[in-house]
């Protein structure tokens, strides 16, 4: 019987640390964004980024969309981590972009 009140407990664990992993970019956008059906695509000062957006959030469709060339920006994305491969920085899971202040 125990282990059902633990249940609510471990689950919510589960969804608090779900931010701990995620992966995070601070850069300069150097491009406007373009749209594809199933992706959008800029450049920053820490390279290209493609972005998949099937599937993706409300949130985040307008977070990502409201960004402009010249913005510094913070990208949040539910991958584990971000990998340039062969110049392009690829994001499957994108969860948030936040506008900063350019240093």
């Amino acid at each position: 019987m125990k282990l059902f009140n633990l249940f609510p407990i471990v689950i919510a664990a589960v969804f608090s640390t779900s931010n701990l992993y995620a992966a995070q970019l601070t850069t300069k956008v150097t491009s406007k964004i373009e749209w594809t059906e199933e992706g959008a695509y800029f450049s920053t000062k820490k390279g290209y980024i493609s972005v998949y957006t099937l599937g993706m959030s409300t949130k985040a469709y307008q977070s990502l969309n409201s960004i402009k060339k010249g913005d510094c920006v913070v990208i949040t994305a539910a991958d584990s981590k971000l990998e340039k491969y062969e110049g392009t920085i690829t994001i499957m899971q994108l969860q948030n972009v936040k506008k900063i202040a350019c240093k």
